[in-house]
């Protein structure tokens, strides 16, 4: 197993080398294709995977209620509604499975876009990234992550501008920690956002 480190690894229109595909679980051997829901779409069955370890990240998390992410331009975020104490009480870090992307193929179109590739065959992981813990993981890797109530996660949901001007005015852990603060800025163009439970 590899100790944790910070990997650039940013999306480009050529096929990367490697991919990440993040998981609470730790001993997975192999990833067999199954149906995802997280962008809100149904496709066949597939192991998803990306080039970018911060997005990887967020899927350690091991939320019991449904969560979202998103991206403005180069500003990946996650809102996680519940108590800060709650989260980190109960979560256990997982593992960031480095993939070999021979099998994988991307859709600029679906999903993440070149932040998601998706692959129809069985993959097995060559080598894993180990994280005790899923939080201290995503700020490492720069995710900007929020701890909200149910009544801000609701607004934000349903805000014409998927929740930006709500953001701009949200403390998040980072700044918080004062670990991989990025500014929300003026970037109110919206790539994507999904929900995961």
């Amino acid at each position: 197993m590899e100790k944790a480190k910070r990997e650039e690894h940013m999306p480009s229109k050529k096929k990367p080398l490697f991919l990440y595909h993040g998981s609470p679980h730790k001993d997975i051997e192999e990833f067999e294709p199954k149906i995802s829901k997280g962008t809100g779409e149904e496709f066949e069955p597939m192991v998803y995977a990306t080039p970018d370890l911060g997005i990887a990240s967020a899927f350690l998390a091991e939320v019991k209620k449904e969560w979202s992410a998103g991206r403005f331009g180069d500003f990946f975020y996650v809102l996680i509604p519940l108590p800060r104490e709650e989260f980190i009480k109960n979560h256990k870090g997982g593992q960031i499975y480095v993939l070999p992307s021979d099998t994988f193929e991307s859709d600029p179109k679906r999903g993440l876009g070149e932040y998601e590739w998706a692959s129809k065959a069985k993959v097995k992981p060559s080598r894993k990234i180990e994280y005790s813990s899923a939080l201290d993981a995503m700020l490492e890797n720069g995710v900007q992550v929020y701890f909200v109530d149910d009544n801000i996660y609701k607004k934000i949901k349903e805000s014409k501008d998927h929740g930006f001007s709500i953001l701009k005015n949200l403390e998040s852990e980072n700044q918080r920690r004062s670990i991989n603060v990025k500014s929300l800025g003026n970037r109110a163009k919206l790539r994507t956002t999904f929900s995961l439970s």
